[in-house]
């Protein structure tokens, strides 16, 4: 019943019979019938019961069921030296509970760790299936209780973070890998050229949002965080009052000028700008959160140049992770690549192919005649080698390298035949990245790394801390501009003061005060 009924059948005799079943095993330790008859009904009726999305499919069962006590028995049992071949079917059944209820139920993975070590132990099987449900469930694990990875850019803690200065450690990974390449110099050179240009903009008398848009596509392909959302800000000289005012301009958030301008680029009608007008508005509808509006206007720009690289970029960005890797896989080839683009895709194309490797792997049956089983497991070979392509040429402070760390981790474990004890198979170069968040990737390697006694040290995973010896400093956040009074300000208001909001201050007017050591 409980293999062939439906879900409100199975549910039901979860409901009923789940604590019969438990006291079963634990009853009768010696029997291996009744142990294995036991652990597969509970897999069947309790992995209907926590399926589903962010809701399990039976809340109310769910309620009633004792998933500590259920947990520690299956694994006891599982664990339980039966002589008879049988031992297979109990270990197989208990993977496919324990995995599976870790999203739904993990209340009682704290409860209970040894379902936790239960699982890592199985990352060490020599069986791809049992690797891969491991894993997934360990990510399951924390997802609904894990934070957003995708954490937004503050230009006030960028400054803070640069007058602080870096560790030695730290700088001495950065001038290895050539300080002019590294993400932080490009964001802040980026972030200057981007305030020239607005402030160039503002006052020049023809307001030329052309020549505006030819100095920002350059700029957006450099980093991600090129473009920032700031305004100007003016001061009544009567009242002193300050406040922010759009000076005549057609936008009042900076970033809103990437759709004027590549309207502007459009009207001129170069055929060898298109692509420029393209990307101006792609920027534009990812920074606003309109990825799908994106996504549609990077597949009309490849049918005209499937050589821009940013393009492909653009369509890495989809939740589909078949059209994100495909597109990463393409856009790699592309001849119009910037590094940006090149390491973005890169990333990407790590986390759509370990995704829909584990994805498949949990969902078809092991068999060599199988060619989605094959897929599978391609996908997570080729999520493998560019994670390592990424850490060998990838900028080290930039904040993917801490994601991309934890998938060449928990890849080599999964792809890796033969037995591992400890982590010290796995290459990662040091790097900077991010610091640690609470993520369920970052979660699931900090389980692995502590039950599996890791014994590589990760650099990445240290936050960024002040260090004596080192100061830099803004000689100046901004100039006083006076504007002449073109009519679009009224008279009695002079404009003091521009400003990007959060101040960002040119990266010429950092001054290194001393350091120790310099080598540069």
């Amino acid at each position: 019943m409980s293999h062939h009924g439906g879900p409100p059948i199975r549910a039901e005799i979860a409901r009923k019979s789940s604590k019969i079943l438990v006291e079963i095993i634990q009853s009768f330790p010696d029997d291996e019938r009744a142990a294995e008859l036991s652990v597969a009904t509970l897999a069947h009726t309790v992995s209907t019961v926590v399926d589903g999305g962010l809701k399990p499919q039976f809340p109310a069962v769910l309620k009633e069921l004792d998933m500590a006590q259920i947990l520690r028995s299956v694994v006891e049992a599982s664990s339980r030296p039966y002589p008879a071949s049988d031992h297979c079917a109990i270990v197989a059944h208990a993977v496919e509970l324990v995995s599976f209820s870790t999203m739904h139920a993990s209340k009682a993975y704290s409860t209970y760790p040894g379902a936790v070590e239960f699982l890592v132990a199985g990352l060490r099987s020599g069986d791809w299936l049992v690797r891969s449900a491991c894993l997934s469930g360990l990510l399951r694990l924390h997802q609904l209780g894990a934070e957003d990875d995708q954490r937004g850019f503050d230009p006030r803690v960028f400054i803070t973070a640069g007058m602080r200065g870096l560790p030695n450690h730290l700088v001495d990974i950065l001038m290895d890998y050539g300080h002019l390449k590294s993400e932080t110099l490009l964001t802040a050179k980026a972030a200057t050229e981007f305030q020239k240009a607005m402030m160039g903009y503002a006052q020049d008398e023809s307001r030329d949002l052309y020549d505006l848009g030819l100095k920002l596509v350059p700029i957006i392909l450099k980093t991600e965080f090129s473009i920032a959302d700031g305004m100007f800000e003016v001061e009544d000289p009567k009242t002193g009052r300050r406040s922010t005012e759009s000076l005549g301009m057609p936008f009042f958030l900076w970033g809103d000028a990437l759709p004027h301008c590549a309207r502007a680029i459009r009207e001129k009608g170069k055929p060898d700008e298109r692509d420029w007008a393209d990307i101006l508005e792609i920027k534009h509808h990812v920074m606003r959160g309109r990825v799908a509006a994106g996504v549609a206007l990077a597949h009309k720009g490849l049918e005209r140049n499937p050589e821009q690289g940013y393009f492909w970029y653009a369509l890495t960005l989809s939740a589909d992770s078949v059209l994100g890797l495909q597109a990463a896989k393409k856009g790699l080839k592309a001849k119009q690549l910037t590094p940006f683009c090149k390491w973005q895709m890169m990333q990407r194309a790590v986390t759509h192919a370990g995704d829909m490797g584990i994805r498949i792997l949990q969902t078809e049956v092991p068999d060599e005649h199988n060619r989605r089983w094959e897929e599978a497991i391609a996908f997570l070979m080729s999520a493998l080698e560019d994670a390592r392509e990424y850490l060998k040429g990838a900028p080290p402070d930039n904040r993917y390298v801490k994601n991309v760390c934890y998938w060449a981790v928990l890849l080599t474990v999964i792809t890796r035949e033969e037995e591992m004890t400890d982590l010290s198979a796995v290459q990662v170069p040091p790097s900077l990245g991010s610091p640690i968040s609470l993520t369920a990737l970052d979660r699931t390697y900090l389980i692995n790394s502590k039950f599996l006694k890791s014994s590589v040290s990760f650099s990445a995973l240290r936050p960024l801390r002040p260090t004596s010896g080192w100061e830099c400093k803004p000689s100046s956040l901004t100039s006083p501009l006076q504007f002449e009074n073109t009519g679009r300000c009224s008279s009695n208001t002079t404009v003091t003061r521009a400003k990007i909001l959060p101040l960002l201050p040119a990266v010429s007017d950092w001054k290194v005060i001393s350091r120790p050591g310099w080598r540069g």
